[in-house]
């Protein structure tokens, strides 16, 4: 039994590797984001920390030096969902 994608020229292959940049794309990368973001807060805490909760608490945010790492992970988090990677093709004229 032969499928309309098969039919269309797709073969198998790429049928299975779209489907697993798919989960990588919406489950690990958003994964990898917090956990880079997070090293990052972390190291922010060590060598400004009180610095940025002066920061926010002169913005009127109330937030203990604990925490830097863990909201600085959930602002990645979040962020990976509003990258977007574009190509732009310039032709140039002869």
């Amino acid at each position: 039994m032969k499928y309309k994608l098969m039919e269309l020229g797709i073969k198998l292959p790429v049928i299975v590797g779209g489907i697993a940049m798919g989960i990588l794309t919406i489950f690990i990368i958003p994964f990898v984001l917090f956990w880079l973001a997070y090293l990052g807060g972390w190291i922010a805490k060590i060598v400004i920390g009180k610095y940025l909760v002066e920061g926010f608490a002169i913005l009127g945010f109330t937030v203990p030096i604990d925490k830097i790492p863990l909201i600085a992970g959930l602002l990645g988090w979040i962020g990976g969902y509003f990258k977007q990677n574009s190509t732009y093709n310039v032709k140039t004229q002869s």
